[in-house]
């Protein structure tokens, strides 16, 4: 082991994900009946826009009176208010939109005798699942990097452009 360097962090990872994954397998009927109990809760679509109303309405009033943040299409042409009222909308679309999606294709594949989506081959149920998976975890990502990005002062100092004058 001589020159060898552990990353303690990522060590403690794949421990975690690792007994995670022996308590899923262990578990299969409880953590079948978990996921789809989330995807059928009541209050998930009502939980998910709240997220992202608190999440990028906290991110504005961060950047409100912040002239560096000059990035994003739609910041340029519209401004930083409506640059967060278009994430809160896109992400909480694309979020209740792939939560249902994934309901469907989740109780259609793990719960015998349930079709959310007839006349789709297994291939177009996997696609779906593939990209929801996707869309969902995205826009959960993005909620909790604007509230981290509002939330975390840090220690760097503003970089000031160069001007060729």
């Amino acid at each position: 082991m001589n020159g060898l360097k552990i990353n303690w962090k990522l060590l403690g990872v794949l421990m975690f994900l690792v007994i995670v994954s022996v308590l899923v397998v262990s578990n299969a009927v409880i953590t079948r009946e978990t996921v789809r109990a989330f995807f059928e809760w009541e209050h998930l679509n009502i939980t998910l826009w709240l997220t992202f109303v608190i999440s990028f309405t906290v991110h504005y009033l961060s950047v409100k009176d912040d002239n560096s943040n000059i990035g994003g299409l739609i910041y340029k042409h519209f401004g930083k208010f409506a640059d967060s009222a278009f994430a809160i909308v896109t992400y909480g679309l694309a979020s209740t939109t792939a939560a249902s999606i994934l309901k469907g294709v989740y109780i259609q594949q793990f719960f015998e005798g349930e079709i959310y989506f007839n006349n789709f081959d297994q291939v177009d149920i996997y696609s779906m699942l593939v990209v929801c998976l996707f869309l969902f975890g995205y826009s959960i990502y993005a909620a909790l990097s604007s509230i981290v990005n509002a939330v975390v002062i840090s220690k760097s100092s503003l970089a000031i452009p160069i001007s060729d004058e």
